[in-house]
């Protein structure tokens, strides 16, 4: 029993089941949470750095790469070094991983969204909707509310929890703290806000490319819990084939719903095609959404947990 206490990858194992509990039983709050102070962070070297439009996209591309790298690097070398050197790394890592995996935040403010949509509240639905999504919230109805909210529990779903979780498995807590640092920078650098259009497609390039494998993963574990038929046949219906549209294809195919559509940010209309399934979002849809992504969560914690059982056996 002590041989497997000390095994690294024995410890790892026992700090993802903590991270996942933590996540599940309990809110850091976000006014002492690292990852505030990342933002603000990234949003302020962001406002600093970006180029004018008078200049190229080349040095758009530049300063961007180069401001994530100057922010980003010190950071994940120091908390690096200090796992390295650490006489207990296993408490650093569960302090890392806790931190990152920052999901249940996600999940508090939709089930407010949630509430107020049940109880009529219009106007505090579009406030908590707008905590949790890029888009602008002020006009919208009570089903792109609903959507709205639908869309961004799946898709950080896949981004940030599948993502997390990913990256701790196949390259430790630094893997996923490099990977969290990235997404939050590409989520504060929106590209559809004009001035980061070309400064912040690099993050953004490099994150896309980083989220793929955890979004098929989470899609899979989503479709194994619910109706994959429904969600195979969503994805080959829809029109476009970009990755985004077909998450939410996958999506609104298991809760026969029309996800996608007409969004607004930066005071621009963005007209996104419709896709998934053939019914308009109602209140009941939000709750059958909630459970999905619960029970993907699970079934995603239980594969991670199988996957570091299976690498620690073969050691």
């Amino acid at each position: 029993m002590a041989e497997v206490i000390s095994d690294p990858q024995y410890q790892s194992l026992f700090v993802l089941w903590l991270a996942i509990a933590v996540d599940a039983l309990w809110r850091w709050p976000q006014s002492t949470h690292p990852l505030t102070l990342m933002r603000y962070l990234v949003q302020q070297m962001g406002r600093k750095v970006v180029p004018s439009r008078e200049y190229g996209r080349s040095q758009h591309y530049i300063s961007g790469s180069l401001a994530a790298l100057v922010l980003l690097a010190p950071l994940v070398v120091c908390v690096a070094i200090l796992v390295y050197m650490a006489q207990y790394p296993v408490f650093f890592e569960a302090i890392i991983l806790v931190a990152l995996l920052d999901y249940g935040y996600q999940r508090q403010q939709y089930k407010k969204v949630l509430a107020s949509v049940g109880r009529n509240k219009k106007s505090l639905a579009r406030e908590m909707a707008q905590t949790i999504t890029a888009r602008q919230c002020d006009s919208l109805s009570d089903i792109g509310i609903a959507k709205a909210a639908i869309e961004s529990l799946w898709l950080k779903f896949l981004y940030l929890y599948c993502g997390v979780i990913f990256y701790f498995v196949v390259a430790g807590p630094i893997g996923a703290l490099i990977y969290r640092l990235l997404l939050l920078t590409s989520w504060q650098w929106h590209y559809r806000t004009p001035a980061m259009t070309f400064f912040a497609k690099p993050v953004r390039n490099l994150v896309y490319l980083l989220n793929m494998p955890p979004a098929v993963i989470g899609g899979l574990a989503t479709l194994l819990v619910s109706h994959p038929i429904k969600g195979f046949r969503a994805i080959e219906r829809s029109p476009v084939k970009d990755k985004t549209s077909l998450l939410l294809a996958l999506m609104g195919g298991v809760l026969d719903i029309k996800l996608g559509g007409p969004a607004i940010y930066a005071n621009k209309k963005i007209r996104y095609t419709r896709v998934g399934g053939a019914n308009e979002v109602k209140y009941s849809h939000m709750l059958t959404a909630k459970n999905t992504v619960t029970h993907a969560m699970i079934a995603v914690s239980a594969f991670a947990s199988l996957a570091m059982l299976a690498m620690a056996v073969a050691q």
